[in-house]
């Protein structure tokens, strides 16, 4: 099911926004004029990625610095930090937690007019 869920007026180029549909919550952002629609939830500990920077294409988690590509949703780096604090590598896989790198869901989105539509 497609859905309103933002205009594009609200959204600011590398930055996300955070809206929810339902009891799905998604962050939108806008990346180099194309809109894209996440799960708002970093797949390590299901905790916000709304707050999370948008570094080269990248939403950053930012409780443990996971990365995930916001056009594909793959994960490009998993537990690299503690709240902003960089972990040398030898510790990332303790604070896993057993858990293995895993991408964050999309959802296709798309623009008619001033509008953002979210496909659920």
């Amino acid at each position: 099911m497609k859905r309103k869920l933002a205009d594009v007026a609200e959204l600011h180029e590398g930055k996300g926004h955070c809206v929810k549909a339902g009891d799905i919550k998604l962050v939108i952002v806008k990346w180099q004029g194309a809109i894209y629609a996440l799960e708002n939830k970093c797949p390590h500990l299901g905790l916000p990625l709304g707050k999370g920077k948008i570094e080269g294409g990248e939403i950053v988690c930012p409780f443990h610095g996971s990365r995930f590509d916001i056009k594909t949703g793959a994960n490009t780096d998993w537990i690299a930090a503690v709240a902003g604090i960089p972990l040398p590598v030898w510790t990332r896989g303790l604070l896993a937690f057993g858990k293995k790198p895993q991408p964050v869901k999309l959802f296709p989105a798309s623009v008619d007019g001033g509008d953002v539509f979210v496909e659920l």
